[in-house]
């Protein structure tokens, strides 16, 4: 039999072995992406005309917007062209409906290692994303479940093979949005409802919307208003805008090299988004105006909602109302923020159910993401059952 000591002598030489085969594939992979600028001579490169947003002006001219105000907009700094909502949209999207190659890719190779026991799809889902964090967790690396091709080069040299034992998630459990049900995370609800029961419980009586499910949503949309976007939400919607234009968007897509019928679909999605986005964009610039604020001073996530409830601008032109009597609907305001959340989510249903069964199905036709529904719920449960602790870090 082993000793004891020897024991930890082998499980610790066997850690060292699994961290130095991860730094050989992180290392490997570094230089596998470096290899051509190491190797090759150095050539000119050619500077990189920055994407023109004329075409996007042009329209909004053509639609009767002052010209001079359109353009002055525009030659703003913060107003430079970031492909990203588009990409990240169109990513979403088409991964949905065909899956990603790049995933498949990460997923086989994660399956070779022992980290990934289920089929491969292509989808970015909770069981690929936990075995994507196992593995860098035994390599030692930062937790990020995101699909890159670094990740798929890094997990290509690595050579080490999951740790017996490993014990795998159900296939089954429900999944939540875990960043948004850390202990820091769930202090931050608890302070907010205590902050504002009163205007919660009035949102309440007028709407039929629980404080906890409200807090809840806060939670999830914004941190309870902590974070509200790091972008202005008009350069965000103006560049989904232009990228209607799928060309400028298409690079996104190099590794997947999809076949002409879904560079077709990729295409005619794209312009849909972005008609979508003109739109908001148009309504966003009304809304600005409405307020009498700059629209580049009103932050937004990276699909232009706005404010502590996280509005689309065509829903704040017609359901953002005024909470705290200032004559004013203004979503970065807590008191308008919650009392137009309550108008919302009561018209689409969400008010003055009566069975947690019903309240989780109407918020699912509001947001049609279990993962979205669980984790408000998560958090309105947590609420329920600290209600009565007092103290806002129990």
């Amino acid at each position: 039999m082993t000793s004891g000591a020897g024991l930890h002598r082998w499980a610790a030489m066997a850690a060292v072995a699994v961290l130095a085969a991860c730094a050989l594939a992180v290392a490997s992979a570094q230089a596998l992406a470096t290899q051509t600028t190491q190797t090759a001579p150095a050539a000119p490169v050619a500077p990189v005309a920055p994407v023109s947003f004329e075409p996007l002006i042009r329209r909004l001219v053509e639609s009767g917007r002052p010209e001079a105000a359109v353009r002055a907009l525009f030659a703003r700094p913060e107003m430079a062209f970031d492909p990203e909502p588009m990409s990240t949209k169109l990513t979403e999207l088409y991964m949905s409906k065909y899956g990603l190659k790049l995933v498949t890719d990460i997923q086989t190779r994660l399956a070779e290692l022992g980290y990934h026991p289920w089929p491969t799809d292509g989808r970015l889902k909770r069981l690929t994303k936990w075995s994507i964090r196992a593995w860098q967790r035994e390599c030692g690396l930062p937790e990020r479940a995101v699909a890159t091709t670094e990740l798929l080069a890094a997990l290509r040299a690595s050579t080490a093979k999951a740790p017996a034992g490993l014990e795998f998630p159900p296939i089954e459990a429900p999944s939540v949005y875990e960043s948004a049900l850390t202990p820091e995370r769930l202090a931050e609800a608890r302070e907010f409802l205590a902050a504002n029961r009163a205007m919660l419980s009035r949102v309440r009586a007028r709407y039929g919307l629980p404080e906890e499910v409200a807090v809840g949503v806060s939670a999830v949309e914004t941190r309870c208003g902590r974070y509200l976007g790091d972008k202005p939400a008009v350069a965000s919607l103006a560049g989904m805008a232009l990228a209607r234009d799928y060309s400028l968007v298409s690079q996104a897509f190099a590794y997947e090299r999809p076949a002409p019928d879904r560079t077709a679909w990729l295409a005619q999605t794209a312009r849909d988004r972005g008609d979508w986005a003109y739109r908001e964009l148009v309504a966003l610039l009304d809304y600005a105006a409405r307020l009498g604020r700059d629209p580049l001073s009103m932050p937004g996530s990276v699909y232009g909602a706005i404010g502590v409830s996280q509005f689309m601008p065509t829903s704040a032109l017609t359901l953002a109302r005024d909470g705290d009597g200032d004559g004013v609907a203004d979503l970065f305001n807590e008191a308008d923020a919650l009392e137009s959340m309550g108008n919302y989510l009561n018209k689409a249903g969400v008010g003055g159910q009566t069975s947690e069964a019903a309240l989780r199905e109407a918020l699912f036709r509001y947001n049609r993401s279990r993962t979205y529904v669980n984790t408000i719920m998560a958090v309105a449960a947590h609420l329920r059952e600290t209600a009565g602790s007092g103290a806002p870090g129990q």
